[in-house]
């Protein structure tokens, strides 16, 4: 419905008003009009039956009046809408029915519209505010508001403006609750119906809160508002902080709130809550803001280390290697915070007071004082002791009174600072003079800085400028205007800093003359009273900063120091402190506003100078006993502290003379150590000359011995007592003891040689004192250094004096090893060398490293970092600052030897860094002052170096740039050091560290200097090679992987300035944490694994052993690089055998192809294309070896690629082994080719013969069908003899046709002649008449062999066989020579002859192979005449056996010899086919065993070799074959067991043969135990017999005959059987049987053969008949070529080479033998040489031979002459115990046999026993790692 427009279509309503009775008459019709809506502006209505919808046709007119306007409206609908209309007044509306002209009427009145939105806010108890919103669409003037309270009877209202919307109630009664109404008043009177409101006021809210608090909590109370205790009530208390909000309600007027954090700000908020009819009614909270206090945990607790106030955190716990972050001055969290700093303190970086939190503002930082103070509260005694240390270094002021918030009490930190060290020149003492001490027993005057209430200036910052230089300014004490130091402090206050002020000697530098402590108490003294007492007592003045002298005017009136106290003040004194009438201070320094800082500061300086021109001196140590006595703790007032102290001053009280107390109390280091030093080099140097060796040797090790027992007989002292009952405290008093025994023993070394540094500079000055004295001082200072170390010496060496005999005098001892390991673990250094006796105490190392492994087990790999470099160079500095530590440095003198300490590695970094701990190595410096004037200086550099180069994994090389003499000096040493490394196969990683280098562009201006300095390297390389005797290295990076850019660092100078106030630079510290970085980034990635601490004790002693000896490359031998090349022999063995077994199987069945291919072809009638043949097969052979080889080299790759164990320590001999995997396959290939070109021309040949055998067969076939043809067209049937008259008959006829057709037979002999003449006919007169006299060479070679010297006649001495007259040793080196050349060759002759086929200028090769063996018969001297003779004697054999191989090839091959075999089937075939008898079964069986079964047997004895070998390389005695260096090890095992000296002459004299009969004798032996040979070739019978029926199976639908179906199933295995063609062609030639039954019977028959093969085989039971038959493939050849390697041996000792592989550069023996088991005697005395060679090449003593031209030569320089042999130094007297035994037990026979006199044997020999004899094979051999 529209709305009403009220100015159109309307009529002014001129009627005048309805009478009664009209009105009476409406009323009626009333009834018709319902209103269903009556609103302030709008009604609604409707006539008619509501019921019933208008019809849309009627029309009715509806009229209205408002404000005397007359409204019509028209609508068909029966119902109506008025709007527009005024609110509360009258309306009269009329309906008319238009149509029906009927009309109805109702009166009805508009609503009156109350406020809306009635609602209330309590404003306090008392008072409420009432809000409302007028009534819309009204009239403001037409109408007023009236508001109305209740509360029972009482009534309060008010009438107000219709413009008003809120009203407030005040004067209501609290925790009441009202009602409200609110109605609109009309001008007219009329009021619309109120609004109803409920409301409650406020209760009172409680009054006067108060609050007690503490740290973690804090006391709320409060004053109750309502007194009523009939209205129940309580209290909500909430507490809220910017982090959080809480709450809690309670019944009582107070409250304690827990949990708080420390030192927060909180506002307290508390109301009163009432419940009032079901309705919670709470009060105006009341709220104050309030902060807690700080505690000492809270604080702890933010930064992680709550945990660590009782547990404290140790110096290892700090040193800990941690996964690197990007930390670098901004801390992730608070918690990292602490880390941050200690790993930048521990570092010695000036910055790491910098340190702050990225997640935090500065304002809710961290104070650095606050974090310092809870460090030190944190820390162990021996952690703070290392933090005050290293921020004295930095020159950052260190605690001297330590406050604890909680306790109130504050502890004087002796302890800590003891470990300080102060160096300095005072003026009042001589003008040079300069004095050293600890910084706790120096007197010094100490000046304190103090405040009172707030100052306008910051006196830290003024202290640092009055304490700093000119040119360098240093914040020593931390200040507001310093990064995080306006953060307020929480923990920190009460702290006494201490710094001091030390004079350098240089007066434009120095503020003050003579040295000053400064003291800063940080906070107001007010608060701190026991500091400010203490440093009233302590201190020569007190300066007190305080700006308000009236406010403080009691307390400082109540002031009562005996000290000088100075007021510093910013005001006027006219204007402040002039009440101050009892204060007076001892002078006052006034600063206006027109005093700069400048003259300030200027000012302070004169007032310090005029104080310390009249001051007292006191210790820190001194302090402590006034600190007792004012209530102040003392951090060393502990049991175990004192109890230790005491320990230590009962052993250093008495030392007055250090050079006599160390030879009276520490005897065992002093001479019979350095003797014991000196002996056991020379038993590796044998300097002697003209001396027998072993003698030598022999004596030297009684030496050895006498001074081992002397020092075993030195009675252990009290000294030592005590010192070993120290180290067995618990842990904490056991370092404590040591600490204490440092400090002691620095002090009195101090003061020892401060004194004899100064007569030593008198001595100087003085030209009249002679040299003599300046010398002897010399001595005195090297030998006034006392420390630790020289105790840890003593005990080593007590430990190895009684190790050996297991003293039991000192059960002390034992534990010594691991308790030496838990010091390790804590950060102790332990001495590796003995810089004074330059040696190494192995026993004691290797127990203390063993103790060690186990205390770490299973983590305990290794990586290991070294320092080299110039004395004085800063090394030990780079290192402590590189990993926080501190290696123990003798005061007055550099580090001497080297000192190993471990750092121990956290396990989330340990996976990354491969590791769980780095051991650090420092060592003495090169081109020692102390060392330079002996003669050995550069060998000693050289052996130091070598060493620990050797066991790191990475080496810095420090060098210090100014000085390029001396660097070029050390990199020659590092460099050779190197050398030896690459040599021995480490591969040695290296950083140089360029030091003192300041440029900020250093990095690209020395991109020249690093090419120079690469250049240097190389041309050293190239030097330290030749007198290495190494000459493949050429090149720096040849040894090592070097980069010019990565691995040269440039590190500026250490201190900041000029000491003794110079900080260590930030520059210095921050380029040492690159570098510690890189180097641990180079960990992560490398290849090379970790070490074990037990492999690392290995190293040490390798080394150690090696370098004794003056050429060390030759002389290294280490059980670690011994055992991963034996795994690699051993792995590659393998991987050659798997190689060599493929190809052998691959030939095998090649072979068998070939001579069924030939046959195969006869028969069918088809040509046969050799060279076809041959081409193809050559192709898949070389695919084959490619194939086989790639799979070989890719083993190899894959080897050295993998990440086992020590797998990089062998990778020189990579090369060698790839070298020897390609050699294996040209050699294979070359055999293979060899042996199928063999296997196709005896084929050819055999095709020759077979086709005469074909054609003979055919004709034989065609003859017996005529004849039995004839035979049944007789008219009576033949009786069996008439049968075998008519076959005779022909048969004879056949064989006289075919007679002509035999093979040629030759003469061998003369042949052999023949080819022997041409060979020898250039040799001279004297041999072509031995030749003439040898008319047949049918006699020769029958006899031995007998090599002459006078010229006879060869023919009759050999068919005589002339007994040989005495020869002399020569003669009898000759004829071993030439016995050896003729077993050998017989060797050859037999695997010619072997094959038993026709000879092929066999002889050719047998003269060639005699020459190449004469020609390795070096320094033996055989003449023409000899040679002559026996290439005569072995061409004898030759002749005898080829010539029985060709007449055997002839009659095997002939024709009629064939047909012959064959009559007697023939017969049979001819009388079964006349009779018509059925051959089936008969055939079968003939072709099962004449066909076959030799076939299988030559099939089984074609696999049997490599089945042989695989039992004996995986056997029982596997082991044996496995490696060369293990087969020796069996051989000399077994000699030892055997006790058979003819085996051992055998085994020295004839080495080949007699290995070669060793292996026959162990196959033998292993293989007749159990069947174990039977076994093996039934595996094969088996196998081959089930081919064989399935072969059968698959040719029975392939064939038409029986004689095909034979052939097809040979066809089918035509790679495993040969094919008997003869026999078979024989066998079925006249075959008349049904294919398919003759295939059945054939199965049978295949049963009945297996049968009959396996009883064959069974009833052989000699192996040796077995092995006799094995025509190919001879198990005892291959493992003879397995374990025989390249057949070199010793030039000296003929000892058989080990190495592996045949393409190997270097020759070598595990154990070398005396000289005499070899023939060898001394000219003059014609007794054999008990010397042995691996001492010889260490000696100084020469020989000569014909490869020296017989000229001396010396024995050091042996690889000149024998550049192929590496024979390493006997590096311990033991190592050669079983020769020495053998020698020594058979010296006469040896003598007898060799026709000369005995050796003169070393008596000790004589005392080897055989279980010595054995060990010493064992250790040798590193069978005891195999077990």
């Amino acid at each position: 419905m529209e709305d009403q427009d009220e100015s159109s279509g309307s009529q002014r309503n001129t009627g005048t008003n309805m009478d009664k009775e009209e009105d009476e008459k409406e009323d009626e019709e009333e009834g018709h009009i319902r209103f269903t809506d009556v609103g302030p502006h709008s009604v609604r209505f409707q006539w008619g039956d509501p019921d019933v919808a208008a019809n849309g046709q009627q029309k009715f007119e509806i009229k209205w009046k408002n404000e005397e306007i007359d409204y019509t409206k028209t609508t068909h609908e029966n119902h109506f809408e008025i709007k527009r209309l005024s609110p509360g007044t009258s309306y009269n509306i009329i309906v008319v029915a238009v149509e029906e002209k009927k009309s109805f009427s109702a009166s009805v009145c508009t609503a009156i519209p109350a406020p809306e939105n009635f609602e209330y806010v309590p404003m306090d108890a008392t008072t409420v505010k009432l809000n409302w919103t007028p009534p819309q669409k009204m009239d403001p003037s037409l109408y007023k508001v009236q508001v109305i309270m209740y509360k029972n009877e009482e009534t309060e209202s008010a009438t107000l403006k219709s413009n008003e919307k809120t009203h407030l109630m005040k004067d209501l009664l609290p925790a009441t609750e009202y009602k409200a109404t609110i109605n609109t008043i009309l001008n007219n009177g009329k009021q619309s119906e109120p609004a109803v409101l409920i409301l409650h006021t406020k209760p009172l809210p409680p009054e006067n809160i108060q609050i007690k608090n503490d740290a973690t909590s804090v006391f709320v109370k409060w004053f109750d508002p309502i007194i009523d205790d009939k209205i129940p009530h309580r209290f909500r208390v909430m507490w809220r902080s910017e982090a959080n909000a809480m709450e809690t309600f309670t019944d009582k007027a107070e409250v304690t709130v827990l949990s708080l954090k420390p030192g927060t700000e909180y506002s307290f908020s508390v109301c009163t809550v009432v419940e009032l009819n079901g309705t919670k009614l709470e009060s105006t909270p009341v709220t104050i803001t309030h902060r807690t206090s700080i505690n000492m945990e809270s604080l702890l607790r933010e930064l992680g280390l709550q945990n660590s106030l009782k547990n404290k955190l140790t110096l290892q716990s700090v040193l800990e290697l941690r996964k690197p972050t990007d930390e670098v001055q901004t801390a992730h969290s608070l918690r990292s915070l602490p880390w941050l700093f200690l790993r930048k303190l521990m570092m010695v970086n000036s910055s790491a007071r910098n340190v702050k939190c990225a997640s935090n503002s500065d304002q809710k930082g961290m104070n650095p004082l606050d974090l310092i103070t809870a460090l030190f509260h944190c820390a162990d005694p021996f952690l703070q002791q290392e933090m005050a240390l290293k921020m004295s270094m930095c020159q950052f002021s260190v605690p001297l009174l330590l406050p604890n918030c909680d306790t109130k009490e504050c502890t004087l930190m002796l302890w800590a600072l003891r470990d300080i060290t102060k160096q300095f020149r005072s003026y009042s003492l001589e003008e040079d003079s300069l004095e050293e001490n600890s910084i706790v027993l120096t007197h010094l005057p100490l000046i304190s800085f103090v405040r009172l209430g707030k100052s306008s200036v910051s006196k830290s910052e003024f202290l640092n400028k009055l304490l700093s230089n000119n040119q360098h300014h240093h914040d020593t004490f931390y200040h507001k205007e310093l990064e995080n130091g306006n953060i307020p402090r929480k923990i920190s206050n009460g702290l006494v800093e201490m710094s001091w002020y030390l004079p350098g000697g240089k007066k434009t530098i120095d503020k003050f003359k003579e040295p000053v402590a400064v003291a800063n108490l940080r906070g107001d003294i007010s608060d701190f009273k026991a500091q400010f007492d203490f440093l009233s007592q302590t201190s020569s003045a007190v300066f007190l900063f305080c700006d308000d002298l009236d406010s403080n005017q009691t307390f400082l009136e109540s002031l009562q120091i005996s000290s000088k106290l100075v007021l510093v003040c910013s005001t006027d004194r006219s204007t402040s402190g002039e009440n101050l009438t009892k204060f007076k201070p001892y002078s006052e320094i006034l600063r206006d506003g027109s005093m700069n800082d400048f003259r300030f500061v200027d000012t302070l300086q004169k007032a310090v100078v005029d104080i310390l021109a009249d001051s007292t001196k006191i210790s820190i140590e001194k302090m402590s006993e006034m600190a007792q006595s004012l209530g102040i703790l003392v951090d060393e007032n502990n049991t175990i502290c004192q109890n230790a102290k005491k320990r230590a001053d009962l052993i250093t009280q008495e030392i007055t003379n250090i050079p006599e107390y160390k030879r009276k109390e520490l005897p065992l280091q002093d001479k019979p150590w350095k003797e014991l030093s000196k002996l056991e080099k020379e038993m590796c140097r044998l300097k002697a000359k003209n001396q027998n060796i072993e003698h030598y040797k022999s004596e030297l090790k009684s030496q050895i011995q006498k001074l081992r027992k002397q020092q075993g007989s030195n009675n252990m002292r009290e000294t030592m007592n005590q010192f070993i009952s120290g180290l067995n405290c618990s842990q904490y008093e056991q370092l404590y003891f040591l600490k204490w025994m440092k400090i002691n023993l620095d002090h009195l070394t101090r003061k020892r040689q401060l004194r004899l540094d100064e007569q030593y500079r008198k001595v100087c000055n003085n030209p009249k004192e002679n040299k003599e004295h300046l010398s002897d001082l010399e001595k005195e200072i090297a030998s006034s250094s006392l420390g630790v170390q020289h105790f840890m010496r003593e005990l080593s060496q007590l430990y190895e004096s009684t190790h050996s005999k297991k003293n039991k005098m000192y059960p002390a001892l034992k534990k010594l090893p691991e308790i030496c390991a838990q010091l390790m673990l804590t950060g102790f250094p332990v001495e590796l060398i003995d810089g004074d006796a330059s040696n190494i105490p192995l026993t004691w190392i290797r127990d203390v490293l063993t103790a060690l492994n186990k205390l770490t087990a299973p983590h305990n790999r290794i990586r290991v970092i070294t320092v080299l470099g110039v004395q004085s160079t800063g090394k030990s500095t780079l290192l402590n600052t590189m990993f926080g530590i501190q290696f123990a440095v003798s005061s007055g003198r550099c580090t001497r030897g080297a000192f190993m300490l471990l750092i121990a590695v956290s396990e989330e970094f340990r996976s990354e860094l491969q590791c769980d701990y780095i051991l650090v190595i420092d060592t003495e410096g090169l081109k020692s002052p102390e060392l330079v004037k002996l003669a050995n200086s550069y060998e000693h550099d050289n052996e130091l170096a070598t060493v620990v180069v050797g066991l790191s994994d990475i080496t810095i090389v420090n060098i210090a740039m100014e000085n390029a003499t001396e660097m070029k000096d050390t990199l020659q040493i590092v460099v050779h050091a190197f050398l030896r490394m690459k040599e021995v196969g480490k591969r040695p990683c290296c950083h140089f560290v360029h030091q003192n280098t300041a440029d900020v562009a250093v990095y690209e201006k020395t991109l020249k200097e690093r090419k120079i300095l690469l250049k240097q390297l190389d041309e050293m390389t190239e030097a330290a090679a030749r007198m290495e005797k190494v000459g493949h290295n050429k090149k720096f990076t040849d040894i090592l992987e070097y980069n010019i850019d990565r691995n040269n660092w440039y590190i500026p100078g250490l201190w900041l300035g000029v000491p003794p106030m110079a900080p260590v630079s930030t520059g210095y510290s921050e380029e040492v944490s690159k570098l510690k970085d890189g180097i641990l980034n180079l960990l992560k990635v490398t290849r090379v694994p970790a070490q074990n601490l037990m492999e690392f004790e290995e190293w040490i002693r390798s080394l150690w052993k090696a370098v004794q000896f003056e050429n060390f490359i030759f002389s290294f031998r280490n059980s670690l690089v011994a055992e991963a090349y034996s795994k690699l022999c051993v792995e590659f063995n393998n991987w050659e055998w798997a190689f060599k077994k493929h190809m052998i199987g691959w030939y095998t069945k090649s072979e068998t192809k070939i001579t069924n291919m030939s046959v195969m072809s006869v028969q069918a009638r088809n040509a046969f294309n050799v060279d076809r043949v041959v081409a193809d097969l050559k192709d898949k052979a070389s695919k084959e070896l490619d194939k086989e080889e790639e799979s070989l080299l890719g083993k190899i790759a894959k080897y050295f690629e993998s990440e086992d164990e020590n797998i990089y320590l062998v990778e020189n001999y990579k090369e060698d082994f790839l070298n020897s995997a390609k050699g294996l396959r040209r050699e294979t290939e070359t055999d293979l080719r060899n042996k199928l070109e063999n296997a196709v021309l005896i084929q050819k040949g055999i095709e020759k013969v077979e086709v005469i055998r074909q054609n003979q067969r055919d004709t034989m076939k065609e003859k017996v069908l005529n004849l039995i043809s004839a035979c049944k067209n007789t008219k009576h049937n033949l009786s069996d003899s008439e049968l075998n008259e008519e076959f005779k008959k022909m048969w004879d006829d056949i064989v006289k046709q075919f007679s002509l057709t035999a093979l040629p037979s030759c003469d061998l002999g003369k042949e052999t002649f023949r080819f022997l003449h041409s060979n020898m006919e250039t040799k001279g007169g004297a041999v072509r008449e031995m030749l003439l006299s040898v008319t047949s060479l049918d006699q020769c070679g029958t006899g031995p062999f007998y090599a002459m010297t006078v010229k006879t006649n060869i023919f009759k001495k050999l068919k005589n066989s002339l007994m040989p007259a005495q020869r002399n040793k020569n003669h009898k080196f000759i004829q071993m020579s030439c016995d050896r050349i003729i077993n050998e060759s017989k060797v050859f002759i037999s695997s010619k002859t072997s094959a038993k086929l026709d000879y092929s200028a066999d002889i050719q090769e047998l003269l060639c192979f005699i020459d190449k063996k004469l020609e390795d018969c070096k320094g033996v001297e055989i003449s023409p005449e000899i040679e002559a003779s026996l290439k005569i004697h072995i061409c004898g054999i030759a002749a005898r056996a080829f010539q029985k191989m060709h007449d055997y090839y002839i009659q095997k091959t002939d024709p009629l010899t064939s047909l012959e075999r064959c009559k007697n089937q023939w017969l049979a075939d001819f009388k079964d086919l006349y009779y018509q008898r059925d051959q089936c079964q008969n055939k079968a069986e003939m072709c099962a065993q004449q066909c076959f079964a030799p076939a299988v047997m030559d099939y089984i004895q074609k696999r049997l070799g490599p089945d042989i070998v695989d039992e004996m390389l995986t056997g029982e005695g596997g082991v044996a074959f496995s490696t060369r260096t293990f087969f020796q090890c069996s051989l000399l095992k077994e000699l030892l067991q055997d006790k058979d000296f003819e085996k051992i002459l055998e085994y020295s004299w004839n080495y080949e043969m007699f290995v070669t009969e060793w292996i026959s004798e162990k196959i033998i032996e292993h293989f007749s135990k159990d069947d174990a040979l039977l076994k093996l070739e039934m595996k094969h019978l088996n196998a081959i017999v089930s081919q064989l029926k399935r072969a059968i199976e698959s040719a029975k639908s392939m064939t038409n005959n029986s004689c095909n179906f034979v052939t097809n199933v040979f066809k089918c295995l035509d790679k495993e059987l040969v094919i008997p063609i003869d026999t078979l062609s024989a066998t079925l030639a006249l075959n008349n049987s049904n294919p398919a039954e003759f295939a059945d019977c054939l199965e049978s028959s295949i049963d009945k053969m297996h049968k009959t093969l396996e009883d064959q085989l069974c009833s052989v039971k000699d192996v040796r008949v077995t092995l006799s038959r094995l025509s190919m493939n001879k198990p005892q050849e291959v493992l003879f070529s397995r374990v025989f390697g390249c057949g070199k041996n010793c030039p000296f000792c003929s000892a058989p080479c080990e190495a592996g592989g045949k393409e190997h550069t270097e020759h070598f023996a595990s154990v070398h033998r005396p000289l005499g088991v070899a023939n060898n005697s001394w000219i003059d005395t014609n007794k054999l040489v008990a010397d042995i060679c691996s001492s010889l090449v260490a000696s100084e003593c020469r020989f000569r031979c014909e490869d020296t031209g017989n000229e001396w030569h010396p024995y050091k320089e042996y690889r000149q002459i024998y550049p192929d042999w590496r024979i390493q130094p006997d590096t311990s007297i033991e190592a050669t115990d079983f020769w020495k035994y053998i020698f020594a037990k058979y010296n006469s026979k040896f003598a007898k046999i060799c026709n000369l006199k005995a050796a003169d044997i070393p008596h000790d020999w004589c005392d080897i026993t055989v279980h010595q004899a054995n060990k010493s094979l064992d250790d040798t051999f590193l069978l005891n790692s195999h077990k």
